[in-house]
């Protein structure tokens, strides 16, 4: 399939949407690329950038072959439900939610057998939103994660791919719906929990001055996030979240514990064995000396 020859639409041209929206314009130059959104002033910025905002949605969306949603996980659900009437036989649809298991098995009740659905979930982006900081550099170099199911025709899965690293991104990796929602519960959505948490921590301060360093910073960055798409994550994806933070939890009580009990060596080892796992080149065991002379 020939990238150029399709017309686009972006459902919600926030943060994501638009960088998606305009990575397509810049990156493929297509015959048409369209956008939808609530928001008046967004459809009005977006204009400026070639993507057409001005037709009916109806009229956009029956001329669509490729569907992006770039909304909440209800909203995108309720959108695709309420306006599938409106897309032509074959059109592809694809979103970018994070929480895939509940999106893939809502849509799956209700998807005309002629549209094909492929679930998608890019991994970029960053804690800030709105069309104005739509950034197509969010996607260079990341990886493109999607969920195929049986009744996905290859050469559609194929043609997202394709999309996909033509727009930036590196990599492409396929995934079971499950295996991607507890892997994210993990590496994403516990360390927004985490984060918030350090925030709202009564020592917090916006900015502490000579006392923040880059660890402070990174691990607080992500907790200026939009409360209401992180909010309906963690709920949606609630059973493998809770299973990843008690996980978390047994090594704070263990930590804990062991200051409580000066047990030198039990926190000298958890940390050890961390530093093992992450990988690093640093010998503990071998550059004792060096550390106790502070080096």
């Amino acid at each position: 399939m020939n990238l150029q020859d399709k017309k686009y639409t972006v459902v919600g041209l926030g943060m994501e949407g638009g960088s998606y929206a305009l990575a397509i314009k810049e990156k493929i130059n297509p015959v048409k690329i369209y956008g939808i959104d609530i928001d008046k002033d967004t459809l009005k910025k977006a204009v400026n950038f070639g993507i057409d905002t001005q037709k009916p949605k109806e009229d956009i969306l029956h001329d669509t072959d490729v569907l992006i949603l770039a909304v909440y996980p209800k909203i995108a659900i309720d959108f695709l439900k309420e306006n599938q009437k409106f897309l032509k036989s074959g059109c592809i649809v694809t979103d970018v939610c994070g929480v895939k298991s509940f999106v893939i098995d809502e849509i799956q009740h209700f998807l005309r057998d002629d549209l094909d659905y492929i679930a998608g979930h890019p991994m970029a982006g960053n804690q800030y939103s709105g069309f104005d900081n739509a950034d197509i550099n969010i996607f260079k170099d990341k990886n493109y994660i999607f969920v195929p199911q049986t009744k996905n025709k290859q050469e559609n899965l194929e043609f997202m791919k394709s999309l996909a690293l033509a727009i930036g991104f590196k990599t492409t990796s396929d995934i079971d719906k499950d295996v991607h929602d507890k892997k994210i519960a993990y590496a994403s959505h516990m360390m927004h929990f985490i984060s918030v948490c350090v925030t709202n921590c009564p020592a917090f301060e916006s900015s502490l001055g000579n006392f923040a360093g880059g660890s402070f910073k990174d691990l607080t960055r992500i907790s200026d996030l939009n409360p209401y798409l992180w909010s309906e994550t963690f709920f949606l994806n609630k059973k493998f979240l809770l299973e990843e933070v008690k996980e978390f939890r047994k090594n704070i009580d263990f930590l804990l514990d062991s200051l409580k009990d000066d047990d030198y060596k039990a926190v000298f080892d958890f940390l050890e064995k961390s530093r093992k796992r992450k990988g690093g080149g640093y010998d503990a065991k071998n550059r004792i000396s060096r550390c106790l002379w502070g080096l």
